[in-house]
């Protein structure tokens, strides 16, 4: 079964309905580790755990230890418990493959596998799933469980964040809780990070906007957008102290670049899906977006930009982008005659 979010999956472990394999993947790293530790915690107990839980490297994955632990029955225990870690299925060849999804095809009801995905990536340089992948997610979908942890919306996050903020004995808004979601581009563990120097720093008080922007970290993206909201504005001033900002960072200045002309793309994007009257939702779906902030925040900053104006902001970020590489010119400088080129346009 293939889960649209995480709250169905939820509901499904609640109702007692376990399934005998999970897969778990996406970029809301946070939520797979949480859910995987929680329902290890509940398929077997923390003293039953010594010979009923087994936990693999999916990178070092020896296929003929991992049969031999599947078979295995449960000792003083309902169930046995598997995790693997970090599985690429790309990495195994035609034969491993076949043998993985026997393996995972004959698992005995008294058993559950768990596949999480934490730490590589299961993408190509498209941005779509590898082969393998994409047929081992489509194989578990039939026998098992697969949800993808997406990155949630600031807004989803707000309740998370005021329920985390109560408890150290601090106040935050609704509207203050999105801001920070926002601002740490909705990363959970980043925002608890930020939530623990917050709540240092007001002790009892209350979280305002005044102090996310005075202690919170800014992210690369959000600054990057920001940036390219400025120059859009014809707001010289605000694109320049953003940019110090960045250079502040010790960011490198081709990664500098590339988040700017990413920014300018969703913009474009978003101008011209407006002009044509495609939805959000099917931008999303056509360019495999996983950052909704970026392309949410796009369709709200495009409406009055012409499409060309952006196209034009794209070509110039293209060309200094070969200049930085090919050049001994100041880096810097180069990038501050792209803003003051875009800015004029």
């Amino acid at each position: 079964m293939l889960y649209a979010n995480e709250a169905e999956l939820a509901k499904s472990i609640r109702a007692g309905e376990i399934s005998t394999l999970y897969y778990f993947y996406g970029s809301d790293i946070a939520s797979i580790e949480a859910y995987t530790k929680k329902l290890v915690s509940k398929l077997v107990k923390k003293d039953e755990q010594t010979y009923n839980l087994h936990s693999f490297d999916g990178k070092s994955l020896d296929l003929s230890v991992l049969s031999d632990v599947c078979e295995a029955l449960p000792m003083f225990s309902d169930r046995v418990c598997i995790t693997i870690n970090d599985l690429d299925a790309d990495e195994l060849n035609q034969d491993d493959f076949d043998y993985l999804c026997g393996i995972l095809s004959n698992v005995q009801d008294t058993t559950t596998v768990i596949i999480n995905i934490t730490g590589i990536s299961l993408l190509n340089n498209k941005n779509k799933l590898k082969p393998k992948n994409n047929k081992l997610i489509s194989f578990i979908t039939k026998i098992g469980s697969v949800c993808n942890f997406t990155d949630k919306k600031p807004a989803e996050l707000v309740k998370l964040i005021t329920d985390t903020v109560n408890k150290k004995g601090a106040t935050i808004s609704k509207k203050s809780s999105e801001y920070l979601a926002s601002q740490c581009l909705s990363n959970i563990n980043l925002i608890n990070n930020e939530i623990d120097k917050l709540c240092d720093y007001v002790s009892n008080g209350e979280i305002k906007n005044e102090t996310i922007d005075l202690l919170v970290a800014k992210q690369l993206d959000s600054n990057s957008f920001a940036l390219a909201k400025a120059v859009v504005q014809f707001d010289a001033k605000r694109a320049m102290q953003l940019l110090d900002e960045l250079f502040e960072q010790r960011i490198e200045t081709v990664m500098i670049i590339s988040a700017i002309s990413m920014s300018f793309i969703d913009l474009y994007r978003a101008r011209v899906a407006i002009n044509e009257g495609i939805s959000q939702n099917e931008v999303a779906k056509d360019f495999s977006y996983t950052r909704d902030f970026a392309l949410k925040n796009a369709f709200r900053e495009c409406k009055n930009i012409p499409a060309e104006r952006l196209r034009d902001c794209i070509a110039i970020l293209a060309d200094t982008d070969i200049a930085v590489k090919s050049t001994r010119t100041s880096q810097r400088l180069l990038i501050e005659k792209a803003i003051h080129a875009m800015l004029i346009k």
